[in-house]
């Protein structure tokens, strides 16, 4: 297949366990570019916190783009912003309010990557700056408490939100229609890319909807086996340059 397109994670899959993307990663993805493939981080990070890489990897441009806050919002690194869903206050309140009850400890991330510990506090944020907005809310956990309180969670908030485990201590609550597939099919028509011409790469729940979209839908050798059960291929875990053996193995010519 002539890929054209390939979504990467970042925490675990583009980035190593030292924070750090592999010169075997930034080889093939520059091999990939010189081929004429769209490279895009999908990430559950901010503007700033995905920018960087880009940099890193020598990618710019008003023709290139990002998926950040784990698909609510699309934009090229121009920070020409194509889509955006947010929360809406109404639901942040009686969110927060809840997970108070419930004595679960919890922040609310904006739309800049901000996050805040309780909605007062957002609210007051938001008195100064009306262009904020709440992508989501971040649950942090034990690890031994972790699918105790992602399974309290689904109960109560699946049938109008999307929740998700997003690493071995987080869950986070989203819109219902935002996810990383989600938004990564909405940037692949823009493109006027199809499926079957994408190639993604991710190592944890919150990265299964843009598996399952792409083509061909890659998990690391660090990934859960739930997330390698629904993929077509392993690559090789974080540490080991896993998105660069992928690349020299499926895209480069």
């Amino acid at each position: 297949m002539d890929y054209k397109l390939i979504a990467l994670d970042m925490d675990g899959t583009l980035l190593n366990s030292k924070k750090e993307i592999t010169e075997q990663n930034k080889v093939a993805i520059s091999k990939a570019m010189a081929q004429g493939v769209k490279i895009v981080l999908n990430s559950g990070r901010a503007y700033d916190g995905i920018a960087y890489a880009y940099k890193e990897l020598g990618i710019s441009g008003a023709d290139q783009y990002m998926i950040n806050s784990g698909g609510n919002i699309i934009e090229s690194l121009d920070k020409k912003v194509i889509y955006k869903k947010v929360m809406e206050n109404n639901a942040c309140e009686a969110i927060a309010r809840n997970l108070k009850f419930e004595k679960i400890n919890y922040v609310l991330i904006d739309t800049e990557g901000n996050s805040y510990d309780s909605y007062q506090e957002w609210m007051e944020k938001r008195m100064l700056n009306t262009d904020l907005a709440i992508t989501k809310f971040m649950v942090h956990t034990h690890k031994r408490n972790l699918e105790e309180t992602a399974e309290k969670l689904h109960q109560e908030y699946d049938a109008k939100f999307f929740v998700v485990i997003t690493s071995k201590r987080d869950i986070e609550i989203f819109p219902k229609e935002v996810n990383k597939g989600k938004a990564l099919e909405k940037l692949a028509k823009r493109l006027k890319i199809k499926p079957e011409q994408v190639m993604a790469i991710g190592d944890l729940d919150n990265d299964i909807p843009m598996i399952k979209f792409a083509g061909l839908g890659i998990a690391m050798d660090n990934s859960p086996e739930n997330v390698k059960a629904i993929s077509n291929e392993i690559t090789a875990d974080d540490n080991h340059s896993g998105v660069g053996q992928a690349i020299e193995k499926y895209v480069l010519k």
